[in-house]
């Protein structure tokens, strides 16, 4: 299994739910977009992206938001 700095599909959910998170990365998806409709397309698509490619995510080190 693909983890992100070593935290589990749980806490990377916990993140892309994160308030903080989602003010900080919501440019990431165009306007048109269809993850733009709905929170919980958002939350996939975000969740998606993290496991695929974390190093686009750089304003706060990952863990970071579990804080907030």
């Amino acid at each position: 299994m693909f983890t992100v700095e070593g935290l589990s599909d749980k806490q990377l959910g916990r993140i892309v739910r994160n308030p903080v998170f989602v003010a900080d990365y919501n440019h990431l998806v165009t306007p048109t977009s269809p993850s733009r409709q709905s929170q919980k397309v958002w939350e996939f698509e975000m969740f998606n992206r993290l496991k695929k490619d974390a190093s686009q995510f750089t304003k706060l080190p990952i863990r970071d938001y579990l804080e907030y």
